[in-house]
């Protein structure tokens, strides 16, 4: 008798439960897709990685922070496609960064302006400015990015864009498991392809949150929709007027020099050392360092970008120093190291924060031009030498930058 109702169990009760499970979940994707929001595009901007932990989608169409993103099959954000050839006249320079140089909300990101500076300076060279950022990297996780794809993408120059929140959560590189990277291909196919896995992971940790009477689900809860409202918007911020490129006013060094911001915030000198002694620090300079290394060795020729901008003036429409030109120092004091390193700071000092939209954190529209400009005139300046003639030159032709 107890063997019989096993044998039922296994052939019978275990089946049914299974078909009724997968009738049940495609049910519920089949409900999930016709009720999708066309805003939101196909699923999967971001896919799982056993090293860097995520990833972006090769191929992908949707939106992101708002505006529609294409990612091409490099990884890259560009609507272009690419051959990882390269000609006598390519120069390559690839971007690492996070949603601040991936363009987080923003129509054009300063690679894609700082591509279109260069090819109008000199159009006889193949400028290619890829922009691999990935957002909510930090520079571990950009470290691991141009170990991975820098053997096949041959960059002439690496920028490793630089944002405030970079110094958290830095990992030292370590080669993932069998069950990592299984697990984290499973979970990837699963973000590509399944439309409902989002309300799964709603459902479960609303349930483990309800069940447990605890705080750390609720704020993963939280902090699943906070990243879908980034991921999609019903709203087209591709057509605001902030996104336009339009002429700004640039003050004089002696109207910057002038600015008094009476109310404004004061040096503390204790800020530098409370960063110093905070918990991610020593993984972020490790990563730092390791960068500097491939530069020394010449494995890849790297720059730093900070995206760093001063404060916003309460009593003015200007930008002002209140003690921020340390921190800014302190920064190119560390990521310049023996590795070149330049930052947007002292550019936005001498502009105006009511013509630069969301210059100090995802900026948008001409604030990504003034970063452009501050990249372009470095390249320009201190890493790219000027045109070196040749026997060709006379037909209206120029040499490639030296790599």
């Amino acid at each position: 008798m107890a063997l019989s109702g096993w044998r039922k169990l296994l052939t019978i009760t275990a089946p049914a439960l299974a078909v009724a499970g997968i009738v049940f979940a495609a049910g519920v994707e089949t409900w999930v897709r016709v009720t999708w929001d066309p805003h939101k595009g196909r699923p999967g901007f971001f896919l799982s990685d056993a090293t860097r932990g995520q990833r972006l989608a090769a191929g992908y169409d949707g939106w992101f922070a708002g505006v529609p993103v294409h990612i091409n099959s490099l990884e890259l954000r560009d609507a272009r496609e690419y051959d990882l050839s390269k000609k006598p006249n390519t120069f390559r320079i690839l971007v690492l960064g996070d949603s601040v140089t991936f363009g987080h909300g923003s129509v054009h990101a300063y690679p894609e302006i700082l591509e279109a500076r260069l090819k109008t300076w000199r159009p006889e060279v193949d400028w290619q400015v890829w922009n691999a950022a990935v957002p909510g990297y930090n520079t571990s996780q950009e470290l691991a990015h141009l170990l991975e794809v820098g053997g096949a993408f041959r960059p002439d120059l690496v920028i490793v864009g630089f944002f405030e929140n970079d110094l958290t959560d830095n990992q030292p590189l370590q080669t993932p498991g069998r069950i990592r990277l299984l697990t984290t291909r499973t979970l990837s196919l699963a973000r590509r392809h399944l439309y409902s896995l989002e309300l799964y992971k709603k459902v479960y940790l609303s349930a483990v949150w309800r069940l447990s009477g605890g705080d750390e689900y609720r704020r993963r809860l939280q902090h699943l929709d906070t990243e879908e409202s980034v991921l999609a918007t019903s709203s087209d911020a591709s057509a605001r007027p902030e996104q336009q490129l339009t002429p700004f006013d640039r003050l004089s060094d002696d109207e910057v020099g002038r600015v008094n911001c009476v109310f404004g915030m004061k040096p503390n000198a204790g800020l530098i050392p409370a960063m110093e002694h905070g918990a991610g620090y020593s993984g972020w300079v490790n990563a730092v360092r390791a960068f500097q290394q491939l530069n020394r060795t010449g494995q890849y020729r790297i720059l730093f970008f900070v995206n760093d901008v001063p404060p916003i003036c309460p009593d003015g429409d200007v930008f002002y120093d209140g003690g921020s030109s340390a921190i800014d120092a302190f920064y190119l004091r560390m990521l310049g190291d023996g590795t070149p390193a330049v930052s947007s700071y002292a550019a936005f000092l001498h502009v105006r924060p009511s013509q630069m939209p969301n210059a100090s954190a995802h900026a948008i529209g001409n604030a990504n031009v003034v970063k452009a400009d501050v990249l372009f005139e470095y390249l320009r300046r201190r890493v790219l030498p000027p045109p070196t003639p040749t026997p060709t030159a006379a037909a209206g032709t120029s040499s490639v930058p030296s790599r």
